[in-house]
C-alpha cells in the first residue's frame, strides 16, 4: 500500500486573523515497505504532515490517498475511520496512552474496536506483545505496574496488534536511557524487516534518521525542499548546516579522518561499518 500526497496544503484557523499555513502544496509518495525519516527544524511542519497522512488532520487543499482511500477536506468520518486502521502512529510517550485494567485489556482494545471477537483480538494481542518481549505472566497486570519501557511496549503492542500497513513513529525514543533508546529503535527496524511494513520516522536525532533509514524527506517553513536516499541527504554537510540540521556523528568522524589523510572505501551507515572499514583501511596502509 502506497501513500501518495497530491498538492496538501494545510492552514491552521483559515479565514481568521491566526491563520498560518502550514503545509504548502506538498506532493509526495511513500511506497510500501520502505523506512522513511522526516526531517526538519522545529515548525516546518512535520507533526502537521504526519498528521493528514492518517486522518487526524484532513486537508485545506488538495488530497491524500492511501492505496484506495481518499482523504481531502470534507472526508466522511466513516473513511477516516478506514484510514486510521492503515495508518497507525506512535506519539511521544505512547505509555501515556494507556488506561486498561490490565495489559492484554489494553492491547486488545483497538482490534475490538475494530470489530474483531474477544477470542480473535486476544490471541492478536497476545501475539504482539511477545514479540515485543512481554511476558505472559504479565498479561494479567495493571500496565502502570510495569516498568517504564515495558508500559512503552505495550502501548506499542496495542498499534501493531490492529495489523497497520504503515507505522508512523513521531520521536519513539523520547525520555528513553541510551540502552533503551537502541534497543526501541532495533526493535522498529525488526518490525519493519519482519512485517514487511512501511515506517515513517520522524525525528530530530539525525543519527537515528541516518542509521535506520533509507529516505528522507526534509522540509523546512512548510515546504518540501528536498526527497532523496539517506545516504545522498544526510551526507551533504552544506544542505544540512543550511537547515540548522546536525550531521550524523558518524558522517561527521569520517569527514575528519579524510581531512586527515584517511579515505574510507566508502561513508559507513553505522558503527559496525564504520569499525570493518577503518580497520580494512588500516590493514591496506600497514607497513
Amino acid at each position: 500500500m502506497n501513500i501518495q500526497l497530491e498538492n496538501l496544503v494545510s492552514i491552521y484557523h483559515e479565514n481568521t486573523p491566526f491563520e498560518h499555513l502550514a503545509l504548502n502544496n506538498i506532493s509526495a509518495e511513500f511506497k510500501e515497505n520502505t523506512y522513511y525519516g522526516i526531517i526538519g527544524h522545529t515548525g516546518s511542519g512535520k507533526s502537521t504532515l504526519i498528521q493528514n497522512l492518517n486522518g487526524l488532520l484532513l486537508p485545506s487543499y488538495g488530497r491524500v490517498r492511501i492505496g484506495d482511500i481518499t482523504l481531502k477536506r470534507k472526508t466522511k468520518q466513516r473513511t477516516i475511520h478506514r484510514a486510521k486502521q492503515r495508518v497507525g502512529m506512535v506519539f511521544q510517550f505512547p505509555e501515556h496512552q494507556l488506561f486498561e485494567e490490565t495489559v492484554i485489556k489494553d492491547v486488545m482494545f483497538g482490534p475490538k474496536n475494530m470489530g474483531m471477537s474477544d477470542e480473535e483480538a486476544r490471541e492478536k494481542s497476545a501475539y504482539y506483545l511477545k514479540l515485543l518481549n512481554i511476558q505472559e505472566s504479565l498479561f494479567e497486570k495493571a500496565p502502570f505496574d510495569l516498568s517504564g519501557g515495558q508500559m512503552r511496549k505495550v502501548a506499542i503492542a496495542g498499534i501493531l496488534a490492529m495489523e497497520p500497513k504503515m507505522l508512523i513513529l513521531d520521536e519513539p525514543t523520547a525520555g528513553l536511557d541510551p540502552l533503551s533508546h537502541i534497543e526501541t529503535m532495533q526493535l522498529f527496524q525488526k518490525i519493519q524487516q519482519d512485517m514487511g511494513m512501511t515506517v515513517i520516522l520522524v525525528t530530530h536525532d539525525m543519527n537515528d534518521v541516518y542509521e535506520y533509514t533509507e529516505e528522507v524527506k526534509l522540509l523546512n517553513k512548510g515546504n518540501m525542499i528536498r526527497q532523496g536516499k539517506t545516504e545522498a541527504l544526510l551526507t551533504n554537510k552544506v544542505l544540512l548546516e543550511q537547515y540548522n540540521l546536525e550531521v550524523p556523528d558518524i558522517v561527521r568522524l569520517t569527514f575528519d579522518l579524510e581531512r586527515k589523510g584517511i579515505q574510507l572505501a566508502k561513508t559507513p551507515r553505522d558503527r559496525t561499518e564504520f569499525i570493518k572499514l577503518y580497520r580494512e583501511w588500516r590493514d591496506a596502509h600497514a607497513e
